[in-house]
């Protein structure tokens, strides 16, 4: 069978080149851990890892949230693509050609995210031309050389130039194929506000960038997944990004996180910056762990992303009033996150890209060193804007400290700070912790009148069903099973359905010796949301047992006694509506067949050599 009109072979080719280990390790530290390797889930919030992956099953499963899959799966859940998106991308990298969909037939993912990555790609490549080639780019040329960009660097980052002419991009991307609609979706066109409603009319629309300085925003695929563009010469906004599309959401991105994230692991640590220049600055002095936000806030989903790779962070954000801010801002969503932050302020006047060109790596690596916690960088600034105000600002500020020391679960950081706010404002360190419970009243009082957030899903219980069932599918996949094992084993004897599923792969995945072929189960289960999830759980449990070959022959007879004993009862069953509805026939021929089975029972037990 094929999926997405790519034929079975090349999938299965796929599978065979592409490792799921160096597939996840693009987005999950992992560390070995027995047999497999374990990291923490990038599909759930969590502190310990639960998320582990099998190199030699080609799977992966979380046992807090209970993910699983094999690495198509993965990449279609953390990347939201199609299958065929996926197999061709992974094609891709493995090196292996996939045929093109049938004329007259489209690819279901035919558009959308491929078309927008083939988009973005022109539009990329014409921004760096106009940069590099002809008088056009010379202004631009002139100003990043201004700014310490050597020619390298240039090449490395792909910066362009996006020209002061109203539809150069626009022109350009339809001469090459692409239609309106196509640039729209791509947030590459802007219409005018006197634009008309006919969505193929070219006149109604302009570019979006236009003298500007361009940045490619890539994907961890290294896909050019949207833009940014900084004003060369006066005009605002001095910085402008991409709108929202299929491909691009500024709440989830991080400008270079694709560069940065090998080192970032190595290190165990991330340095987040503000800017495209900060970052690309630090990039070039050597200083490889680095990403910038895009024009937003540090956002939840920024934090998960950041947890794959490290658990420690440094902020290193202009030193003005409004990075203050910023910093203080990202407190609510690092406190009990797992990952240690600790804030890095630069001297007044300077910003990380100027900083790092005049005093260089080694007073960089220095101030990182001295970095204080970011609970305590907040705690010094609400102590630094009470000074000696009023009572009443100083107690307004000690509820803001005690609202900021109220975030974090560990008590011995709490109280350290007490300490400290106590001996800053002078107050007595018992009356501050007496002041603090009514602090927490208020606060739970006001959350009261709130809507309550929606609350996730729990992770999944335990195995619901027989525990023989579970015994016995974990052993089938463990391969573990010999063939006497799998002739006395009935699939229809399961009551549990993705059990019986399983068990009917095994049934029909079997060797000339008569054993299970685990990866040919696998490789079906996967594809098949009954058993799925059970069958990556199953997969990467550990288990033994005392006697393996008696608690074998243990589960199949009792399987075996229960489902008899459920005919039986369903044969009782049809028997007493037979009597009741004076089907003479139907009652004479049900009750010998129960007689037959009183006989039988005794003697009817799966029989497995030792």
């Amino acid at each position: 069978m094929s999926l997405g009109l790519i034929p079975q072979d090349i999938i299965e080719q796929v599978k065979d080149r592409i490792d799921i280990l160096d597939v996840v390790s693009g987005y999950v530290t992992l560390s070995k851990a027995g047999q497999h390797f374990k990291g923490l889930c990038p599909f759930h919030s969590e502190k310990t890892p639960s998320f582990t992956v099998s190199s030699s099953r080609q799977i992966f499963h979380c046992f807090g949230c209970g993910a699983g899959g094999n690495v198509f799966g993965f990449l279609m859940k953390i990347e939201g693509t199609s299958f065929p998106e996926t197999v061709r991308e992974l094609a891709r990298k493995a090196g292996i050609e996939v045929p093109a969909a049938p004329s007259g037939r489209p690819s279901p993912d035919a558009g959308s995210r491929e078309k927008l990555e083939r988009l973005n790609e022109t539009a990329q490549a014409w921004f760096m031309r106009n940069l590099h080639e002809g008088e056009g780019g010379a202004a631009a040329r002139a100003y990043l050389d201004e700014r310490g960009m050597g020619q390298a660097t240039l090449h490395t980052f792909g910066f362009g130039y996006a020209p002061q002419a109203w539809d150069g991009l626009l022109k350009h991307l339809l001469k090459e194929g692409f239609t309106l609609p196509d640039l729209v979706a791509g947030g590459l066109v802007t219409q005018k506000e006197s634009g008309g409603r006919n969505p193929k009319d070219v006149s109604g629309y302009y570019d979006k960038f236009r003298q500007r300085v361009m940045f490619p925003i890539c994907d961890l695929r290294k896909k050019v997944i949207g833009f940014g563009g900084r004003i060369l010469g006066e005009g605002m906004p001095k910085y402008l990004n991409s709108p929202e599309t299929p491909l691009f959401n500024k709440g989830r991105a991080l400008y270079l996180l694709e560069k940065a994230r090998e080192s970032a692991g190595k290190l165990d640590r991330l340095v987040i910056v503000e800017g495209y220049f900060d970052a690309i600055a630090l990039h070039q002095a050597g200083i490889t762990n680095v990403v910038a936000t895009l024009g937003t806030a540090l956002t939840p989903d920024h934090v998960r992303t950041i947890r794959r790779y490290v658990t420690k962070v440094v902020l290193l954000f202009d030193p003005d009033e409004a990075g203050v801010r910023a910093a203080l801002r990202t407190l609510d969503l690092f406190v009990d996150s797992g990952i240690g932050v600790t804030v890095v302020s630069l001297p007044d006047g300077d910003d990380p890209d100027t900083f790092i060109r005049k005093q260089g790596p080694e007073v960089f690596a220095r101030l990182q060193e001295q970095a204080p916690s970011l609970l305590d960088f907040s705690v010094a600034h609400s102590l630094e804007k009470a000074g000696s105000s009023s009572i009443e600002d100083r107690i307004r500020s000690v509820d803001e400290i005690l609202r900021i020391l109220q975030k974090t679960s560990h008590r011995l950081a709490k109280e350290e700070c007490l300490k400290l706010v106590a001996e800053r404002l002078g107050i007595n360190q018992s009356r501050l912790i007496e002041r603090y419970p009514e602090l927490l009243a208020r606060e739970e009082r006001k959350g009261a009148r709130k809507p309550e957030p929606p609350v996730p899903p729990p992770p999944p219980g335990p195995f619901k069903g027989s525990p023989e069932e579970r015994d016995l599918a974990f052993l089938l996949l463990q391969g573990r099973l010999r063939a006497e094992h799998m002739q006395a084993l009935d699939a229809a004897a399961f009551s549990v359905p993705a059990c019986r599923r399983l068990a009917e792969l095994g049934l029909k995945h079997r060797g000339k010796d008569g054993r299970v072929l685990v990866r040919a189960v696998l490789d079906e289960a996967m594809a098949d949301e009954t058993c799925a999830p059970l069958a990556t759980q199953l997969s990467l449990m550990e288990q033994q047992y005392d006697d393996e070959e008696a608690h074998i022959r243990g589960c199949l007879e009792l399987l075996g006694r229960k489902q008899r004993e459920a005919s039986e009862r369903d044969l009782i069953a049809r028997l007493r509506a037979a009597e009741r509805e004076g089907r003479l026939e139907d009652w004479r021929t049900l009750n010998a067949q129960l007689k037959d089975m009183h006989v039988q029972k005794a003697a009817v037990r799966p029989e497995v050599a030792p």
